[in-house]
């Protein structure tokens, strides 16, 4: 009996510590990207480039330039060291021309003082990333664009719905001194109340003024908020919408009285390839999340850990004494004793029911680790969360190890044996973290949190077991995708209901004229005899002259055009008001022809590429369930994928008249989802671009052709909006095919 009550505090106890760790809260981290590039030759970029003699009479000067460089991530940091895009792209130049660029900070220099010193030739001579005016054009000169960006409008996340500027009414939105839009939007937005920051770091202290409600909104380019929010912790801000304005088209901005230069610093960007403007922007165009525990919060939660750990010595030590003492009382009751087992056995089996539904009811999965014996203890819903059964596999140290995904192993090792090695000189309460990918059963990868600490010490103070819990945070990795939002109204939507209701005035018009044409002069009405007569002309003469010159054919062709456009603005005006989310059941197929059409009468499409020359093969299967979804974001993913593919047709070269442009668009089912493909016969793509082409930023496209976000929208729309799945299969220099697959249900 002695043995039956330790046993049910120690799961106590157990609980005790899996609650705490299970409340500790984790932080997030962007990791820097490392500056300077490598992935090319300057050599190579050199033989390219040919200069004049008024370049090169002014490279032998031997003049050193000084740059103006501000806090404006990724682009340009100051924090470190100077590092960023822009820089990447100087360090370049320097290299194949052997400019001297001498770096000043936003620090010693802000915005516009930086704009009087480079107009009066004293001091700055150029700024790295600058978008082009008409005013700045009267003192500065500037090189090619290399950079365009969106504008985007940020807001808290417990802000109202915002499509827009107009939205904002007269609040507050927080922009830098001289920023280029002020002028567009005091004009366009009289009612709104800017509020002007002056500071040496404008763009964070704009942001920190929406977090802190001291403005309701900002406005700046997309990826530069995206890395201050990430890389600042400002977790309560969101993207919200899109400024309409034309987007920030970024050049290097230099002293007009040194036009030299920036025709050198053009012409080195124009013979750098794609390749070589990939390699600069790949470096810095990416996110990665890492957990952390702040020292407060370490030294707050260790404490708690320490009087749980007291508070629960104590009990146990009481009631193990009281108990000894009722042994002792009642060895001559042996059938009390005995009902006394029972009931003990009863309660304990309760209490582990209770206590494994509890960790049930959180989904973590708890393990014990023996450092001496190197036996592990894993819960049953520890396996269960992998798909295994409890007993499946076996309970020791490479179960854990070999399960973990291969490039997670060696960190993950680093880390707990950098924990366990830092006994006893560190903290004895403190706690690890780390997240990695573990195997399941099926064969995906699940990502897991594990959190755990050491409970149990020698003589010597080495730890002698590690216990912790693992949670599941697959999902939570999904969701932490970024710019659904920002890209989705980037596209047709609202624009579409605008352009429809301005086009369905005058295309009435002509319709119904056209109409009345054809009654007035066709029709032997009393009314169009009576006229004719008037002007002393009979009215089958005219009818005659009408159908000689074949005007009722050209009254068709108005009619047949008049429809085919009203059925397009039928399409754009379904397409818009679906945007508000709304899921509801709809026919797979319908959805499919509807954003053919939309394609087909797409301006951009049709100025770039005659999509209706494309032609498209349909192999529908009939009887098609509906699906469950939300129409307008499915539209959007099949308008992505036919806009790409009709882009991608236009740069391959067909051998033959049979060999045509082509899509195959097939919907299938199978008996829990509906399986679309979009397969066209374009140049295909490699294995290395499959490998990235749903990672956001990632695009083989022409610097200022497209964000390299649709295909990544559009991946997690069918992924996280609708549980299902899309792929991409191809042959290079044959086929391209996207299959998807959504649930019915």
């Amino acid at each position: 009996m002695a043995h039956q009550y330790p046993r049910t505090y120690t799961y106590i106890f157990i609980f005790c510590a899996f609650l705490l760790l299970s409340s500790i809260p984790l932080s997030f981290a962007a990791n820097e990207a490392q500056s300077m590039v490598d992935g090319f030759n300057p050599e190579t970029i050199k033989k390219k480039i040919t200069l004049n003699e008024a370049e090169l009479a002014w490279l032998k000067q031997d003049r050193t330039v000084t740059v103006r460089v501000g806090d404006w991530p990724p682009f340009m940091m100051t924090d470190n060291e100077i590092s960023g895009i822009s820089i990447d792209y100087l360090d370049l130049i320097s290299s194949i021309h052997g400019i001297k660029f001498k770096y000043v900070t936003q620090n010693e220099v802000s915005w516009p003082e930086a704009l009087q010193s480079i107009r009066a030739h004293d001091g700055i001579d150029m700024v790295p990333a600058i978008q082009q005016s008409e005013d700045r054009k009267a003192f500065m000169s500037f090189s090619v664009p290399y950079q365009t960006l969106p504008w985007v409008i940020i807001t808290r996340d417990d802000a109202e719905f915002v499509g827009g500027l107009s939205d904002l009414g007269n609040k507050s939105v927080s922009i830098q001194d001289r920023f280029i839009l002020q002028k567009q939007i005091e004009k366009q937005y009289p009612d709104l109340k800017l509020k002007i920051v002056k500071s040496r770091t404008p763009t964070l202290d704009s942001l920190k003024d929406v977090a802190t409600k001291e403005a309701y909104a900002t406005i700046n380019a997309l990826p530069v908020v995206v890395y201050f929010i990430k890389h600042y912790g400002l977790s309560n801000l969101k993207v919200a919408a899109p400024a309409k304005f034309d987007a920030l088209t970024l050049s290097m901005g230099i002293r007009n009285d040194w036009p030299e230069l920036a025709s050198i610093i053009s012409k080195t960007i124009q013979a750098m390839s794609h390749k070589d403007v990939a390699a600069i922007h790949n470096t810095w165009l990416s996110v990665h999340y890492e957990p952390g525990i702040s020292t407060v919060e370490a030294e707050r939660y260790a404490f708690l850990g320490l009087m749980t750990l007291v508070i629960v010595i104590i009990l146990f030590v009481t009631i193990n004494r009281t108990l000894k003492k009722k042994i002792a009382q009642r060895t001559e009751a042996l059938r009390t004793e005995l009902d006394e087992r029972n009931r003990i056995q009863r309660d304990l089996k309760i209490s582990e029911e209770r206590y494994d539904m509890a960790l049930r009811a959180v989904s973590d999965g708890l393990w014990d680790w023996n450092l001496q014996t190197n036996e592990v203890y894993y819960s049953p819903r520890y396996f269960e969360m992998l798909g295994y059964d409890s007993d499946e596999l076996p309970h020791e140290y490479k179960t854990w190890f070999h399960l973990m995904h291969s490039d997670d192993r060696d960190r993950a090792s680093e880390i707990v044996t950098a924990y366990l090695n830092g006994f006893p000189e560190s903290d004895k309460d403190s706690l690890f973290s780390l997240e990695f990918r573990m195997l399941t059963k099926d064969g995906d990868w699940k990502w897991i949190l594990s959190r755990g600490r050491v409970p149990e010490f020698d003589e010597q103070g080495n730890p002698v077991r590690l216990i912790g819990t693992h949670m599941d945070i697959t999902e939570r990795k999904k969701t932490e995708q970024l710019m659904v939002q920002t890209e989705k109204m980037m596209s047709i939507g609202g624009l579409a209901a605008g352009m429809a209701h301005e086009i369905n005035n005058p295309l009435a018009g002509i319709l119904g004229h056209s109409q009345n044409m054809s009654n007035r002069l066709f029709s032997h009405t009393k009314a169009n005899i009576r006229t004719a007569e008037k002007h002393g002309i009979k009215l089958q003469q005219i009818q005659d002259y009408m159908n000689d010159r074949d005007i009722p054919r050209m009254l068709e062709g108005i009619r047949t055009a008049g429809g085919r456009a009203a059925k397009i603005v039928s399409n754009m005006l379904s397409f818009s008001r679906q945007s508000e989310k709304e899921y509801s059941l709809h026919d797979i197929t319908n959805l499919l022809e509807k954003a053919i059409d939309l394609s087909a009468s797409d301006y951009n499409l049709e100025k770039l590429y005659d999509f209706r020359q494309i032609e498209i093969i349909r192999e529908y299967e009939s009887q098609i369930p509906p699906v469950y979804c939300e129409g307008t974001e499915i539209q959007q993913v099949f308008m992505n994928l036919l806009k790409n593919g009709a882009e991608a047709m236009m740069e391959k070269d067909y051998e033959y008249e049979q060999d045509s442009p082509h899509f195959i668009c097939r919907i299938r089912k199978t008996r829990e989802a509906a399986i679309i493909e979009i397969e066209d016969n374009g140049p295909g793509i490699t294995h290395e671009t499959r490998s990235r082409i749903f990672e956001p930023f990632y695009t083989t496209k022409e610097v200022g052709k497209g964000t390299g976000l649709g295909l990544s929208v559009s991946y997690f729309i069918i992924t996280s909006h609708h549980n299902g799945s899309m792929s991409v299969d191809s042959s290079p220099g044959n086929w391209t095919r996207f299959t998807i697959r959504i649930p019915f249900k």
